[in-house]
């Protein structure tokens, strides 16, 4: 059985070029041969710590706040893009399953603000 944090072979750069979906991930580009990595997953407008690792690495940065821990698309810019978690909007979107003016919309409806 895969985990879901199994790690592939990452992708492009991440940069505030790329329109980041729900699901998304990205790696820190030191971790990229190891899967207890610091890794940040994108939901709704902001990314979240998907390790223990990544929670650590921002907080040691002073980044975040707390007992929610959210980072802002400049707190990872750099990172390395991994395969989007199975059936999320990012995933639909990379498989051309859904186009990204829907999967925005939809992050709109559902985390409006």
């Amino acid at each position: 059985m895969e985990s879901h944090l199994l790690i592939g072979a990452p992708g492009a750069i991440y940069t505030a070029r790329l329109v980041a979906i729900t699901g998304d991930r990205l790696i820190h580009p030191a971790d990229a041969q190891n899967d207890l990595a610091r890794i940040v997953l994108r939901w709704a407008r902001a990314w979240v710590p998907e390790t223990w690792a990544a929670r650590r690495h921002f907080d040691a940065l002073g980044i975040g706040d707390g007992e929610s821990p959210q980072y802002a698309d400049r707190d990872v810019t750099g990172w390395l893009l991994l395969r989007p978690q199975p059936e999320s909007l990012a995933a639909q979107v990379r498989s051309n399953r859904l186009d990204v003016a829907t999967a925005l919309a939809a992050e709109a409806e559902a985390w409006p603000g």
